[in-house]
C-alpha cells in the first residue's frame, strides 16, 4: 500500500499515513488533519519542472539519443537500447525536477513559504512517499526543497519492449506479470514524436512505481472545506474574473472540478442511479445547462423551484460536488481525456451541513466509489454518525445474509482490510497520528463514546 511518512512537518514530529481504498482521519479541530490531506493532494498533483527535467536530460546526452532513435525508426530498425537508455536518463533525472515542482506546489497549496511548513523550533522537515515500487524523500530546509533519497524502479526499463514493425512506426509495450501492456504505438516523424512517446512511457512508470503520487492533477479530486461558501461566492453564473484572482490553489482546483463534473453529468459519466437515494433525501433533482462556454448545474427543489447551484441551500452546496465526484464512472479509452473520472477523492469533512440520515447515505456512496469504481477515498471527519455508518458497512461484510435483508447492495459493503483509520491528537506541543485497528466490527468508537458520556454526565448534573 502507498504511504506518506513525515518528520517535523506542520505540527507533527513524525507521522506515517498508509493509504488504503478508504482512509479516515478523525480527531479534534486544529490538530493537523487538514494539513495531512492537503499534503497528500500536493504529492498527487505534483508535476515535475519540465524545463528542469529537459535541462538535466540534455546535459546527460538525451538529445543525441533522441536523434538516434528518430533515425533508426525511419529506417525501420528497432532502437531498443537507445530508447531504454533515454528512459533511464529521464527516470534518474526525475527527482530534481520533482523537487523544483514540489516547492511551487507546496507554496501555492498552503499559501506559505517553505520554512513556514517546518515544525516550530526545527530547521528542516522530511516528506517521504512510498509507492508500490519506488521511494522518494524530500527535505524542506532553508526555504527550499531538495531530494534526500531516491530508490527508482529500474526493473521497469528491462520490462520495456521496443519494436518497429515498419519504417516510422514505433511500438512500445511493457511486460507486466499479467501479460504484455501496450503503452504507445505511433508514427515517428520528428523529435517531437519521440518526446511524446517518451512522455507516455514516463506516465506508465509513474503508474507502476509511484501510484497514486505525482503528475495526476486531472484525476485527483480535492473537496476543500467551506465548499458551500466557495460555491456561493465563486460559482455564480456571471462572476467577474477579478473575484477569482489570487484565490488559494486548492480552491482554484475545486472550481475547475465543479465545471468538469458538470460536463461529466451532461455526458452521462455520473452514476445517477447510485446518486438517487442521496438526492431524494436532500429533496432535489439535477439539471445541466450550457452557459458562457461551459456546462453548469441547476437544481430543482422539492417545491419545484429551479435554482443555479450557487443559489442552492447550504447542504446541497456543501455536499453535491462530493457526491458527484464519488459517483463518477471510470472509463477506459474515453475520447475526452480531460473528462477522466477522479481515481482519488480527498474530502474534508464530508458530513458538513448534512442531516445524520444523509450522512448514512453518503457513507454508502463512499463504499460504492471504493468497490465499483476502484477509487481511493481519503477523508477527515468529526462526525460520529458518519463513522457509525461506515462501521455498519464494515460489519455487514461478516454477515452476508443481512445485506439484502437490510436493503443494501454488495457494492455498499466494506471489507475491514480495505479501510485504514487514524486519530490525530495533540500531545504537548506536537501533533500525533495514531493508527486505529479496523476490526470486523469497524473502527474503534471510543473517542466519540467518551464525548457522549461527558455530555450525558453533564446533563445528569444539570437535571439532578
Amino acid at each position: 500500500m502507498p504511504r506518506v511518512v513525515i518528520k517535523d512537518f506542520g505540527p507533527f514530529e513524525e507521522a506515517h499515513l498508509e493509504l488504503k481504498p478508504l482512509t479516515l482521519i478523525i480527531g479534534k479541530n486544529c490538530v493537523g488533519k487538514s494539513m495531512l490531506v492537503y499534503l497528500v493532494w500536493s504529492l498527487a498533483v505534483l508535476t515535475p519542472d519540465f524545463d528542469k527535467l529537459d535541462e538535466i536530460a540534455m546535459e546527460r546526452g538525451a538529445e543525441k539519443l533522441m536523434k538516434d532513435i528518430l533515425n533508426k525508426v525511419r529506417r525501420g530498425k528497432a532502437p531498443e537500447e537507445d530508447f531504454k537508455q533515454l528512459v533511464k536518463i529521464l527516470i534518474e533525472s526525475l527527482p530534481i525536477a520533482l523537487a523544483s515542482g514540489f516547492k511551487d506546489t507546496l507554496q501555492r497549496t498552503f499559501s506559505s513559504n517553505i520554512d513556514g511548513l517546518v515544525r516550530e523550533g526545527k530547521e528542516r522537515a522530511v516528506i517521504r512517499t512510498e509507492g508500490p515500487k519506488a521511494t522518494m524523500e524530500f527535505i524542506l530546509e532553508k526555504n527550499d526543497v531538495k531530494i534526500a533519497k531516491y530508490e527508482p524502479h529500474l526493473e521497469f526499463i528491462e520490462r520495456l519492449k521496443v519494436k518497429v514493425r515498419e519504417p516510422n512506426l514505433l511500438r512500445i509495450s511493457y511486460r507486466s506479470p499479467h501479460g504484455e501492456v501496450l503503452i504507445e504505438e505511433r508514427s515517428i516523424n520528428s523529435l517531437g514524436d519521440v518526446a511524446f512517446a517518451i512522455s507516455r512511457v514516463l506516465a506508465h512508470y509513474r503508474d507502476i512505481a509511484f501510484s497514486p503520487f505525482f503528475f495526476v492533477e486531472d484525476i485527483v479530486a480535492l473537496l476543500v472545506d467551506s465548499r458551500a461558501g466557495i460555491s456561493r461566492t465563486l460559482l455564480k453564473p456571471y462572476i467577474s474574473p477579478l473575484v477569482t484572482r489570487g484565490i488559494p490553489y486548492p480552491d482554484e482546483q475545486f472550481i475547475r472540478l465543479y465545471f468538469k463534473l458538470a460536463e461529466m453529468l451532461e455526458r452521462g459519466l455520473i452514476d445517477l442511479e447510485a446518486l438517487k437515494p442521496f438526492l431524494k433525501e436532500l429533496g432535489f433533482t439535477l439539471e445541466t445547462a450550457y452557459e458562457g462556454g461551459v456546462y453548469t448545474i441547476y437544481i430543482r427543489t422539492w417545491t419545484g423551484k429551479r435554482l443555479h447551484f450557487s443559489q442552492a441551500p447550504s447542504g446541497i452546496r456543501e455536499s453535491l460536488i462530493v457526491a458527484l465526484a464519488l459517483s463518477t464512472i471510470r472509463t477506459r479509452g474515453y475520447q475526452m481525456p480531460e473528462l477522466r473520472a477522479p481515481s482519488m477523492v480527498i474530502i474534508e469533512e464530508p458530513e458538513a451541513h448534512l442531516h445524520p440520515r444523509a450522512q448514512r447515505l453518503l457513507a454508502r456512496l463512499i463504499a460504492r466509489a471504493v468497490n465499483e469504481q476502484d477509487k481511493i477515498v481519503l477523508l477527515t471527519t468529526h462526525s460520529d454518525y458518519l463513522v457509525y455508518a461506515i462501521n455498519n458497512l464494515i460489519a455487514l461484510s461478516q454477515r452476508q445474509e443481512k445485506i439484502r435483508e437490510l436493503g443494501y447492495e454488495q457494492s455498499e459493503v466494506l471489507k475491514p482490510e480495505h479501510v485504514a483509520a487514524y486519530l490525530a491528537k495533540a500531545e504537548g506541543r506536537k501533533a500525533v497520528l495514531k493508527r486505529l485497528e479496523v476490526s470486523e466490527e469497524g473502527i474503534p468508537e471510543e473517542e466519540f463514546i467518551k464525548i457522549a458520556e461527558e455530555l450525558a454526565h453533564e446533563r445528569a448534573r444539570i437535571t439532578a
